[in-house]
């Protein structure tokens, strides 16, 4: 992302419509604005220069904290080893105020704020746009001013997810007389006012698959799931500061205050939990054509529904499942699978695949010990080897690093398994980003459900998302009884659960704990379970979670070529044989090999060594046994696995949430994942903007 140096006035400013990578105008001060807003086409070209901004304004905080941060995600390196690690795990230590991936968002946020105001202003003012609302009817226009709506609203919730009380703009900002005296606004406020704004909105903007319109491109379907979203978070936990006035607002507290800040929620969150409820029914009972997948139209060997969805990411295909995916095209800057996919140690250019780095891992206490050994979702989410980058499957190692080290990666996303791999360089594979899905929406709704007493209608939701992630043979025991025995908090925390099972790598866990409250009691639970399995690992060489799944301290791993055992393509799907079968080893975990497309190195397609087989993955091989000498005679050799992690002990263990320690927990200290805003936004206010939650000023 390009550094932006802005203060907050200056981010302001800035946000005009001149805009040249897509308009060739000047700034409207010196122009007529007007026209760019002579028709629809040319308002959109505007509205491109939004969703331009957008594709990356978010990218660096989402890389740093939204999809590590969490009880089930990590990153690879050692926590020393990279600044963005201090906030991620709550403030071990303090942080620049003026730290570049915050600044940069700030100032990005509040730039797309300013255009959608300045777009909404001008779309107002259009007679046709005035005549198609006052007749209900949807039209270019009023799509274009949803759109802007539902850019502000996006801008705004982010800044409070990251920021707290921010001040706020509703109309369209010229000039540095206009800010001035402006002050942080009560997060209730701005919420409520987007909340109003987007409800307007929504009535008039297209469905996906109206219009024109697609994943790419925000609907009336995806606005209806963002006030859900932002209902949710307004009625959620949050960090609040104790010398702000949040008015007659009362609060249920958690903990104790620290930092003047506390960790509380509304008293009346309820009420927000039925506007979500109102707008899930809605975008439920016509969501144009999304639609959550439960079948895999793929033919045999696929049997994964879940995976399909991001195959078709994969394939350059906006998936049917998405309410909104940020677009991405080929020999542009993008970051699946690069940092948030399967790793690679491939060279920057012309490698098989190219380096991916793999900044989003997984727990092995996620990986091991929260599926169940029969869900379809764990193989598709986590993988356990990467690419060469030379067309050979590698063993992932637990030591910290990147690529091939680093840990359990994201495996939802592999170049290996793109329709049309881009091999020509690196973090330029035009996958898109996901930003919502229906599973989301269905999980919401079954959320809302329960905390309003409907607990029929949260198992029914809950019941549509859990059936996918096992076969029709496990569904009466791991669906159906599973469901049917839940009531009361045990339904509400299944609920969360499998929001973690499902959405794990695609940065949602992190604010789902911050705003159920359930933060500072997940990160005790994922770290006193990370000990346990150290000390496991320390006394016997393996470990046992209480799911049944075991970890070893060595696995027995040997190179293969799976045409040789009868299997006609590099690449594994879905492993549905038997334990006995010769193919398991190289077949199970599924969701792993190579590229059958690819040739290098003196691989060509179905000639090589490439794949890996592995054994003693899930279940522990006594080294001294003779089941490992009769692997090691048949060329298997006894690798490294868990006792890597016992190696670099900390980064497992005391290093998860360094800032939140066991002493915090106890005292319930509320978790501090907000960030600073920036210093000259602070200087430049005249007193009237300051940092709170412990943050410095300058």
């Amino acid at each position: 992302m390009k550094k932006l140096i802005y203060i907050f006035i200056t981010a302001l400013m800035l946000s005009s419509l001149s805009c040249k990578d897509y308009l060739d105008v000047s700034s409207p001060s010196s122009v007529d604005q007007n026209f760019v807003f002579t028709t629809p086409d040319e308002a959109f070209k505007v509205m491109a220069g939004c969703y331009e901004i957008w594709r990356n304004c978010n990218n660096g905080l989402f890389y740093d904290v939204q999809v590590v941060g969490s009880d089930a995600e990590s990153h690879p390196e050692t926590y020393d080893a990279q600044t963005r690690h201090i906030p991620e795990g709550l403030y071990a230590a303090e942080l620049t105020i003026d730290y570049a991936n915050s600044l940069n968002a700030f100032a990005a946020f509040y730039q797309v704020a300013n255009r959608a105001n300045i777009i909404m202003g001008q779309i107002a003012a259009i007679e046709d746009y005035k005549t198609a609302k006052a007749a209900n009817k949807v039209t270019a226009w009023t799509q274009l001013y949803g759109e802007a709506a539902t850019f502000r609203a996006s801008a705004y919730h982010e800044l409070i997810r990251y920021f707290g009380d921010v001040p706020h703009y509703t109309e369209a900002i010229y000039g540095t007389d206009q800010v001035e005296g402006a002050k942080c606004v009560s997060r209730d406020l701005i919420y409520d006012e987007e909340i109003a704004n987007l409800k307007s909105a929504e009535t008039l903007m297209y469905r996906l698959g109206e219009g024109g319109i697609n994943a790419e491109r925000f609907s009336r379907t995806f606005a209806q799931g963002l006030i859900a979203r932002m209902a949710l978070h307004a009625g959620g936990y949050g960090l609040r500061r104790t010398d702000f006035d949040y008015g007659t607002v009362t609060f249920t507290q958690l903990g104790t205050v620290q930092w003047n800040a506390k960790y509380v929620r509304r008293a009346d969150y309820k009420k927000y939990y039925d506007i979500a409820k109102i707008y899930l029914d809605a975008c439920m009972a016509n969501p144009g054509t999304a639609t959550l997948i439960t079948t895999d139209n793929r033919g045999a060997g696929f049997d994964n529904p879940f995976q399909r969805n991001f195959q078709y990411n994969m394939d350059l295909q906006v998936s049917p499942e998405s309410l909104f995916e940020i677009a991405e095209t080929q020999a542009q800057f993008s970051e699946r699978p690069y940092a948030f996919g399967r790793p690679s140690d491939g060279g920057g250019s012309n490698a098989y695949p190219c380096k991916s780095y793999g900044q989003s891992r997984m727990y092995p206490a996620f990986y091991y010990g929260d599926f169940d050994p029969k869900d379809i979702r764990r193989d598709v989410t986590t993988t356990v080897t990467s690419n060469s980058g030379a067309c050979v499957e590698k063993l992932i190692s637990f030591v910290p690093g990147s690529r091939t080290n680093g840990g359990l990666p994201n495996n939802k996303w592999d170049e290996s398994r793109m329709a049309k791999p881009y091999t020509t360089a690196q973090r330029m594979s035009g996958v898109n980003w996901p930003i919502m899905r229906m599973a989301d929406v269905v999980l919401m709704m079954a959320e809302v459900s329960a905390e309003l007493g409907d607990e029929a209608r949260a198992k029914t939701e809950l019941t549509k998302v859990r059936s996918r992630a096992f076969f029709p043979i496990d569904r009466t025991d791991k669906v159906t009884n599973y469901i049917a025995g839940l009531s009361g908090d045990a339904l509400k925390e299944a609920i969360l659960q499998e929001r973690k099972l499902e959405f794990a790598g695609e940065g949602l866990r992190r604010y789902d704990l911050i705003r159920t409250g359930k933060m500072p009691e997940k990160i005790k639970q994922v770290r006193d379970l990370q000990i346990a399995m150290v000390n496991g690992l320390k006394a016997k060489g393996f470990f046992t979670f209480p799911n049944g799944n075991t970890i070893s301290s060595f696995v027995w791993v040997k190179n293969v070529n799976m045409n040789d055992l009868g299997v006609a393509k590099m690449l594994t799907t879905q492993c549905l044989v038997a334990e006995t079968d010769p193919t398991y080893p190289v077949r199970f975990p599924s969701w792993r090999g190579q590229c059958d497309l690819w040739s290098s190195s003196g691989f060509t397609n179905l000639t090589g060594n490439r794949n890996l087989a592995i054994q003693g993955l899930f279940r522990y091989i006594d080294p001294a046994s003779a089941e490992a000498k009769a692997l090691e005679a048949a060329g298997y050799k006894k690798t490294a696995w868990a006792s890597n992690i016992l190696a670099n002990e900390a980064q497992y263990t005391t290093n998860i949430f360094k800032g939140y320690t066991d002493a915090y927990y106890a005292a319930g200290t509320p978790p501090r994942y907000l960030f600073a805003m920036p210093s000259e936004t602070i200087s430049k206010s005249k007193g009237l903007i300051t940092n709170g939650y412990g943050f410095p000023q300058q």
